[in-house]
């Protein structure tokens, strides 16, 4: 029996030390022991109590809470209720008010599904045409027109009816006039500033010496113009005050004029053809001067000739024929055989001065095709590369390779028969002078035989 109460001792202790703290270090026997186990009972039970209090008349907050919610849902239930009904009879209401207003409507609901219609396609037609840069507000006011008629409780006005016709009618007779009017123009530079603006039709805008483009951001100048002679003809437009005045117009609506506008100018094309072009017209520049300045020396040298071959007896040492008929008038009585020879050396003397650079001239003809050839094959070779390492999907990799390979073969072309040409019209000149001396010098042989 005591070993009992000493287990069961024990064993209470166990279980209340995390409420009450028993230090089994102070008991000093049995007796002590047990009573400080019913001292922590006591307690527990006591705290315990204490909690269900607690516990109790929070319950009982929570059952008023819960009550007064389902009160409260089911009065918000009555009202959906109450709503629902509301709405089923307005929808009833509204419904039959739609098939009277469609009843009442008759033939204006095919009147307003024709000004819909145009509506529609004039709005998107105005915003690309440049005739809004000088009516604008045109496709807010036409947007306006086609929400209102998309609302089943609006009707149109007569007035923006006839505004509707009024200004389709406008863009027609527009289509066919050339006006100037005052509007603000974006530079190339991105600046805005006032200008006078002349509409030709719905073809161009043009404005001190400048096409100029219309779109979203309103009237601004092209990044690049065209070339000269429409720039002249856009001024002679801008400055005419009546009358008749020559212009190209863009039927088109700009497509004509950027492509006119994207075209590469003669240096842009020049410049495609890399240093290979850039050699051959300079080879070709300079044997064009060469050739000019031995066409011109030569047919003052025949003009020499000529007029010494009409005076024989007074040779003169300025020109080929008189150097030759000194010769002959320095060996009067010689033999016939060694006088030949003599003017045979001194046309021979004669022919290097007349011929001198035919052959430069000759060569480049000759080479600057082959050049061109060369800076074709560089062309192709480059265009080939691209080709390897980026594919065949996007031509404009593959442009600046064909360009090369096409300008160069173009520039070799361009400077060779132009210097055929000349090298031929260089070399006959020559050819027509040793022709005189030839002549003369076997007239001279011909009147020593004689004598």
């Amino acid at each position: 029996m005591k070993r009992l109460l000493i287990s069961a001792a024990i064993t209470a202790a166990f279980l209340v030390a995390p409420i009450v703290a028993i230090s089994t270090a102070q008991a000093q026997n049995l007796d002590q022991l047990l009573e400080q186990v019913r001292t922590g009972s006591l307690q527990k039970t006591k705290a315990a109590s204490d909690l269900e209090k607690r516990f109790r008349s929070a319950g009982a907050g929570k059952a008023g809470m819960v009550t007064a919610l389902r009160a409260q849902r089911a009065q918000l239930e009555a009202r959906s209720e109450a709503l629902e009904t509301r709405f089923a009879a307005n929808e009833e209401e509204l419904n039959a008010l739609r098939s009277l207003r469609q009843r009442e409507l008759g033939d204006l609901k095919d009147l307003f599904g024709v000004i819909s219609q145009v509506t529609g396609e004039s709005e998107a037609a105005f915003d690309s045409s440049i005739i809004s840069a000088q009516f604008p507000g045109r496709s807010e006011k036409f947007n306006a027109i086609s929400k209102k008629i998309s609302q089943s409780n609006a009707l149109l006005t007569a007035a923006e009816i006839e505004s509707v016709f009024s200004e389709v009618f406008n863009e027609m007779a527009q289509q066919g006039k050339v006006s100037k009017f005052e509007t603000t123009v974006a530079t190339a530079a991105g600046n805005k500033e006032p200008r006078s603006v002349t509409r030709v039709g719905v073809f161009n805008l043009v404005s001190d010496d400048a096409f100029l483009t219309y779109g979203a951001g309103g009237v601004a100048e092209l990044p690049r113009q065209p070339d000269g002679r429409f720039i002249g003809q856009a001024n002679d437009l801008m400055s005419a005050a009546g009358g008749t005045v020559d212009f190209s117009v863009d039927p088109t609506k700009g497509t004509l004029l950027g492509a006119a506008v994207e075209s590469p100018s003669l240096m842009e094309r020049v410049d495609q053809g890399g240093l290979v072009g850039y050699i051959i017209l300079g080879v070709g520049a300079i044997a064009a001067l060469i050739a000019f300045f031995k066409i011109f020396t030569l047919m003052g040298v025949a003009s020499a000739v000529q007029k010494q071959a009409a005076n024989p007896g007074s040779p003169d040492a300025g020109n080929p024929l008189g150097r030759v008929l000194k010769v002959a008038q320095d060996n009067p009585s010689g033999d016939t055989e060694a006088l030949e020879l003599k003017l045979s050396e001194a046309i021979m003397k004669e022919t290097p001065k007349l011929t001198s650079w035919l052959m430069f001239l000759k060569i480049v003809s000759v080479v600057a095709p082959l050049a061109g050839l060369l800076g074709t094959v560089l062309g192709m070779i480059e265009t080939f590369q691209s080709i390897t390492l980026f594919g065949a999907g996007d031509p404009k990799l593959m442009a600046g390779g064909i360009s090369q390979a096409l300008v160069t073969t173009v520039c070799g072309l361009v400077v060779a028969i132009p210097i055929v040409l000349l090298h031929t019209a260089a070399a006959s000149k020559a050819k027509r002078v040793e022709e005189i001396l030839e002549e003369q010098s076997a007239g001279m042989v011909a009147r020593q035989i004689e004598g």
